[in-house]
């Protein structure tokens, strides 16, 4: 399982006592009561398998939903909840952000300044 430090949130070895990036101490290993947190399922629009925005994929990637019955219930709040359907997507589109664009292995991207 993922391991990743409360303070600064960068992932760590599980026999870690201190993180390497900000050196906060881990709990469970002896020092300070800093707790450990698991990674939850991030909320983003994926650029693979999506209709429109990809919002009805996002959600039903990061709850575990199938994305048929996700969009079934999108057009029939559409339809039938006089337009919230259409409301809450047009939200979520725009709340959501999109998956980042994977770079191929050794392309090198200058640092913005």
């Amino acid at each position: 399982m993922a391991v990743f430090c409360s303070s600064c949130g960068n992932s760590m070895n599980d026999q870690a006592r201190f993180c390497s990036a900000c050196g906060a101490p881990i709990a469970g290993a002896g020092v300070g009561p800093t707790p450990i947190f698991t990674p939850a399922a991030r909320l983003i629009r994926p650029r693979a398998g999506r209709q429109i925005a990809g919002v009805c994929q996002g959600l039903s990637n990061a709850y575990g939903w199938d994305v048929t019955w996700v969009r079934v219930i999108t057009v029939l709040v559409s339809i039938f909840g006089g337009g919230a359907g259409v409301v809450a997507y047009v939200v979520f589109w725009v709340v959501m952000p999109e998956e980042p664009l994977a770079l191929p292995s050794g392309t090198y991207v200058p640092p913005a300044s």
